[in-house]
């Protein structure tokens, strides 16, 4: 009886030990197997290009396209004139060129039935003489300036209009309006034939971006 008792009392305690070691083992695994929790990110970023085009500008407009010398007299230089203005958004500005038509080949004003030409050169005009030229201002010198060749206004001083561009004014910096003056003078002799005379002119602008 007593070995029965003794063998049940063995048995049980092997059955607590062995239950022992599966707690341990559970609590060892567990502790090798750590599962981490990681919070889920809450911001995040996206780049964006952004590209522009600006296009180069430049114009240049007159007050008006049809100038008028009238009937030249023998006894006077006669005049007329016309504004222009220029704009651009050339980073170093701006130049302006000037040049005639004549009679296709030489500047001047050509008479449309006798062919006669009253060429255009760098002079000083006089009554009674025959000549004919430009000059320019400004209305800001300090922005907009012209061409020695052309800078006479108050004088009858003139500078030539030829067939080839001529620089007549510049500038060195954009703008959004530079104004200037174009005059045109003429003087006849008493010989100069009896006729209509004609002359195109044109201011070409050119920018410097």
């Amino acid at each position: 009886m007593a070995k029965v008792i003794k063998r049940n009392i063995d048995a049980g305690l092997a059955i607590v030990i062995g239950l022992f070691l599966v707690f341990v083992s559970i609590i060892g695994v567990n502790k090798l197997i750590e599962i981490k929790q990681v919070d889920a990110a809450t911001t995040d970023t996206a780049g964006i290009t952004v590209s522009a085009t600006v296009a180069q500008t430049i114009s240049i407009n007159v007050s008006s396209s049809a100038l008028d010398l009238g009937t030249l007299a023998v006894g006077s230089v006669s005049v007329t004139s016309t504004n222009f203005t220029v704009k651009t958004n050339a980073a170093n500005g701006y130049t302006v060129t000037i040049e005639g038509y004549g009679d296709g080949s030489t500047g001047g004003l050509y008479g449309t039935t006798t062919s006669y030409l009253v060429t255009s050169t760098a002079t000083t005009l006089s009554a009674g003489t025959e000549g004919y030229g430009a000059q320019g201002t400004s209305t800001n010198p300090a922005k907009l300036k012209i061409y020695s060749a052309y800078d006479y206004v108050g004088t009858d001083q003139v500078g030539a209009l030829a067939t080839t561009p001529a620089n007549f004014a510049s500038s060195s910096s954009p703008t959004t309006g530079d104004t200037g003056g174009l005059y045109l003078k003429a003087a006849i002799s008493s010989v100069t034939p009896a006729d209509t005379y004609n002359d195109y002119i044109t201011l070409t602008a050119t920018g410097s971006f």
